[in-house]
């Protein structure tokens, strides 16, 4: 039984699914018939026991201690069978399935009537009151990572990005994409973004007061001997050796080779050194 679909919000404890549970039924059916023929054994043995016990002059001391011991051996029995019909219903309430917390489905990779393992995922359920964000990092960054840093996700649909942290890190990378996925909550959680939307996430792994940063494409080689083009007061370009930090974001920041106040080209190949250029009015 799979009564929900995509799409639909359930509250926290509701049943979402039941599997067929016809095999457990007939083993409680039969651990039940073997307690209750053991408690009537109990009962007689009791019975036979106190008959015993008033006869205590006519019956011998051992008929009496071997009804004692049956009792006894009933009794164990008895319990051992109750445990043995508690755990069958325990495996049975295994076969339904109710939602951990509210939210919405977002997924239900199977259908009525198919046959699953221990491991099937039967639904994907979306908290909706607290969402979450997950995006990967790629592995040369991975290690930079700790849980409780700052990010800001842009949303489809607002005007400004949304403050996050991560809460989760997973514990190896991805041999296949090179990258290790991180868990993001919001600071403040948007109401109106649906589960499974696509966001931008930016990972704020550093933050420095009076920094120099500069767009990436404005820098000329920047594996082997990393330089930008300059230009001063009189606009002549010349080439200058920078340091930087290299985070895959659209700008880095310089840590040597700059100062505050000096001018770049933003395109280096639209001038060469020792050419002259000049302001557009």
């Amino acid at each position: 039984m799979l009564p929900f679909d995509v799409g639909q919000n359930v509250d926290q404890g509701i049943l979402i699914a039941r599997i067929d549970d016809a095999p457990q039924r007939a083993v409680i059916r039969q651990a039940q018939s073997q307690l209750a023929a053991e408690q009537e054994n109990l009962a007689q043995t009791r019975r036979d026991l106190t008959r015993y016990e008033k006869l205590a002059e006519m019956v011998s001391t051992q008929r009496v201690e071997q009804a004692r011991l049956g009792m006894r051996q009933a009794q164990d029995e008895v319990l051992r069978l109750t445990a043995t019909v508690e755990q069958a219903r325990e495996v049975q309430d295994r076969h339904q399935i109710r939602a951990p917390f509210s939210g919405v489905i977002t997924e239900r990779p199977v259908d009525p009537g198919q046959t699953i393992g221990s491991d099937t995922t039967v639904y994907r359920l979306a908290d909706t009151s607290a969402p979450e964000v997950t995006a990967p990092v790629d592995e040369l960054y991975a290690t930079e990572m700790k849980v409780g840093m700052a990010a800001t996700v842009a949303v489809p649909g607002f005007e400004r990005p949304l403050t996050a942290r991560i809460i989760q890190m997973e514990d190896r990378v991805d041999p296949e994409t090179g990258a290790r996925a991180v868990r993001l909550r919001f600071d403040a959680p948007p109401t109106r973004a649906p589960a499974g939307l696509t966001v931008s996430v930016n990972l704020i792994v550093d933050q420095r007061h009076d920094a120099i940063s500069i767009p990436r494409s404005a820098i000329l080689n920047p594996s082997a001997s990393p330089h930008v083009r300059t230009v001063d007061a009189a606009g002549h370009v010349a080439d200058q050796l920078i340091n930087f930090t290299d985070w895959p974001a659209e700008k880095v920041i310089v840590t040597a080779g700059l100062k505050q106040g000096m001018r770049i080209l933003a395109d280096p190949r639209a001038a060469e050194p020792g050419s002259r250029v000049r302001d557009l009015d």
